[in-house]
């Protein structure tokens, strides 16, 4: 009889660890889900301080896109008009290109001479124009100032 209550007292003994084993696991376990519990609220208030802001950048963002949308699409019908240019002259190079295509260097030189003679006479005129205003009188600019009884003249500078 007596190993039969030895053995009960062996098994309480180890029934006794195994609870305070277990009471130690679940006391780490609840600390560690009130951290995570603490965490988890401070997340959230973060969270719940950027959303407005958050919400906000988008619709700005959102109103920046329309915007976009809008300023190009205003901008194709100005690159529809360059490529009509574009083509335009594409069109006029090949015309002359045919036109020009079966003359003769003296014919060519003939077409093209009153042009070459214009912008000549044009170069002349501009270099008479400058020399003419290079030998134009420079005006001084004099002023009097009467002092008591005496007349002092004051020379201001040419321009």
């Amino acid at each position: 009889m007596g190993l039969i209550y030895l053995s009960i007292l062996l098994v309480a003994i180890a029934f006794l660890i195994t609870v305070v084993y277990i009471c130690f696991v679940l006391k780490r376990v609840t600390n560690t889900i009130q951290t995570l519990r603490g965490t988890i609220g401070s997340a959230e208030e973060r969270v719940e301080k950027m959303t407005p802001v958050l919400s906000q950048t988008i619709k700005e963002t959102d109103e920046l896109m329309a915007d976009v949308t809008e300023k190009v699409q205003a901008t194709d019908s100005m690159f529809d008009s360059v490529q009509l240019f574009g083509e335009s002259v594409q069109s006029a190079n090949t015309a002359l290109q045919s036109g020009l295509g079966n003359l003769t260097d003296e014919e060519m030189a003939r077409k093209v001479k009153p042009f070459i003679e214009g912008i000549k006479w044009s170069e002349v005129a501009v270099q008479l124009y400058g020399t003419w205003k290079d030998k134009q009188p420079k005006q001084k600019n004099e002023l009097m100032i009467q002092e008591e009884h005496d007349i002092v003249e004051v020379t201001g500078r040419e321009g």
